[in-house]
């Protein structure tokens, strides 16, 4: 009988063709089944033939099973017992390559976590299995395939999710590039038998180290960091009250290291705080400064000498930086004046005057309008009394005029009160003086030599003298037989006033007048030295005339001022005289900063005298 079916009509109705059965068809079922027998009789035969040639074959040369070639096939025959050991070793198999692909592939690592499907029964010697028995495939899977993991992911617990992770961005599902990779399928267990795995070493890959840190911080690469919050910083109790007291004790100490320093001054002390100063090391200048250290390749001073022509600079000797230098304000900067006002001509002062009081009057006017102020009583003069009284001053005349005397009196006695409160008194005057010095001598000290032919008349010398101390003026008038010559220091402005004194005032041509029986008290020496009780040019009586043997001659007297400049101190405390027959004791007077001025002014030699020499 035919194996093959007829050929269905494609013209006849559905409803009139053969329905088919699998049980149905008795012939193509018993071929197919002897078909499957007669297979795995031969798979069989050749898995025994293939383990007695194993057993024939010395210990050396035997090869494992899963990693030799597929066995020959066995003839019909075989042990069922046998069978059924090749059948558990392909299952073994089988797990194992799934478990490989598993781990490979992390979509499948939600599989692992479901429970494992049942174990089949084992097979028979045919290689069927056991009647009466089904085997289940794995769960939710109807087509012996895995689920995806977006359709497991409602059977994972869910976490709950944070305020601050609600604003996250979403993570990708499939963003990563490793979910996705694919180890190459291995080869059919059947054919190589199980293949032992590896241990595989981690890829540190250190530009994957960011994607790995935010793959662990639960986001993705290229995700912002959450920012954290600002915290508030209270400062301590006391912080700046602490820090207050120190600047405090700061400012004292450096007012008593002033207060140190005058004192020392005042007692003579300078020479010594001076040699303190000198003895202080400071620390020796650097081998190379720092603008230069840019521009010299080993960064000293010692590439210049032996020959460095071009700059060295890796980045170029022209940049588009510009650094500008700290101002630093000169000394003398904060003693300047202040600008002057504009100068104004008289009617100019008139005018502004003017201006002014009109401003102050309508000022005082609105204060008595606004009731702020009571309003000021009528001022009544004998030549506006008819005027300003009227009826009161037709009845009565007499007393009305005697009432506005009064009223005149007592608004100039409460007018030469006030400017009495308003003057200073002499102490006052004396402090305001001093202050006025005081701030002269901050703006700079300035000193002048002058020298006189001869001051022997006790007018000139009470002049020299009396004007330096009002002046402020400290220095030294050295008296020689020969000349006169007077050293002063102190402020510009003073310095200027003396030196009028000195070249215009001063008549020094012309002799004191007679005082008659008043006592002109000379001072021709001090304790500083030795010096003669008068002076050899001149001879003085008590009662202040002059004898007419010692007179001396004033005719040809002048001064002249020899030097005049700027100094750093002052050298003497006080203005003095002093004689000094000869010039050691003058230069030693004049000290050793100082002793230069006598050869100056010694050898001096005035315009008048060059032209006469000429």
């Amino acid at each position: 009988m035919s194996s093959k079916r007829p050929l269905e009509d494609a013209s006849a109705p559905q409803s009139k063709r053969a329905k088919r059965f699998p049980g149905n068809d008795a012939s193509s079922a018993s071929n197919s089944a002897a078909a499957l027998i007669a297979r795995a009789k031969a798979d069989i035969a050749a898995k025994v033939a293939a383990l007695k040639a194993k057993s024939a074959l010395p210990a050396g040369a035997a090869t494992s099973v899963g990693n030799g070639p597929p066995p020959p096939k066995a003839a019909v025959g075989v042990d069922p017992d046998l069978a059924r050991r090749v059948a558990e070793a392909k299952k073994l198999v089988a797990q194992r390559v799934a478990k490989q692909e598993v781990s490979a592939n992390p979509y499948m690592a939600a599989q692992q976590k479901r429970p494992a499907a049942p174990t089949p029964p084992p097979a028979t010697a045919s290689g069927a299995a056991t009647p009466g028995t089904s085997t289940p495939g794995p769960s939710g899977s109807g087509l012996a395939m895995a689920a995806h993991p977006l359709l497991l992911e409602s059977t994972q617990p869910r976490q709950q999710q944070s305020k601050k992770d609600r604003y996250k961005p979403m993570q990708p599902k499939f963003s990563s590039v490793r979910a996705n990779a694919r180890t190459a399928p291995p080869p059919s267990a059947a054919a190589t038998g199980p293949a032992p795995v590896a241990a595989q070493e981690p890829v540190t890959n250190p530009y994957a180290a960011g994607s790995a840190q935010a793959a662990v911080e639960g986001g993705f690469e290229g995700a912002p960091k959450e920012r954290a919050g600002r915290t508030l910083r209270f400062n301590q109790k006391g912080k700046y009250i602490h820090q207050a007291e120190e600047l405090r004790r700061e400012q004292q100490l450096e007012a008593l290291k002033a207060k140190i320093a005058e004192n020392a001054k005042k007692a003579g002390l300078t020479e010594e705080f001076e040699v303190l100063e000198k003895s202080v090391k400071h620390d020796p200048p650097p081998p190379v400064e720092w603008w230069d250290e840019g521009l010299l390749p080993t960064k000293n001073y010692e590439d210049i000498a032996s020959g460095l022509t071009t700059i060295y600079n890796p980045a170029g000797p022209i940049t588009l930086f510009v650094q500008h230098p700290i101002p630093i304000p000169a000394p003398w900067e904060k003693n300047e004046a202040a600008p002057r006002s504009l100068m104004l001509t008289k009617k100019e002062q008139k005018k502004m005057r003017k201006q002014r009081r009109a401003a102050e009057l309508q000022d005082h006017q609105d204060r008595v309008r606004m009731g702020l102020i009571p309003p000021d009583p009528p001022k009544v003069k004998l030549s506006n009394m008819m005027r300003v009284l009227t009826s009161d001053a037709v009845q009565d005349p007499t007393k009305v005029e005697a009432r506005i005397r009064r009223e005149v009196a007592q608004r100039r006695v409460q007018h030469e009160k006030m400017n009495e409160a308003r003057k200073l008194t002499d102490e006052q005057r004396r402090e305001k003086v001093e202050q006025k010095k005081e701030e002269e001598e901050k703006k700079g000290l300035f000193g002048a030599v002058f020298r006189i032919r001869t001051l022997a008349d006790p007018a000139h010398k009470f002049k020299v003298r009396k004007n330096a101390d009002q002046y402020g003026l400290t220095g030294i008038c050295l008296l020689h037989p020969q000349f006169a010559l007077v050293f002063v220091e102190g402020s510009a402005k003073a310095i200027k006033g003396y030196k009028r004194l000195m070249l215009a005032r001063v008549k020094w041509t012309e002799a004191a007048q007679a005082r008659g029986a008043e006592d002109v008290e000379i001072d021709y020496g001090d304790a500083d030295g030795p010096g003669p009780s008068k002076p050899s040019t001149s001879a003085v009586a008590a009662n202040g005339d002059q004898t007419p043997e010692g007179q001396v001659s004033l005719e040809n007297n002048r001064c002249d001022m020899c030097w005049e400049g700027p100094l750093r101190d002052r050298t003497f405390q006080n203005f003095r005289p002093k004689a000094c027959p000869t010039d050691a004791l003058a230069k030693e007077a004049l000290g050793e900063k100082l002793k230069g001025y006598w050869d100056l002014a010694k050898n001096w030699v005035s315009d008048d005298e060059v032209h006469s020499v000429v």
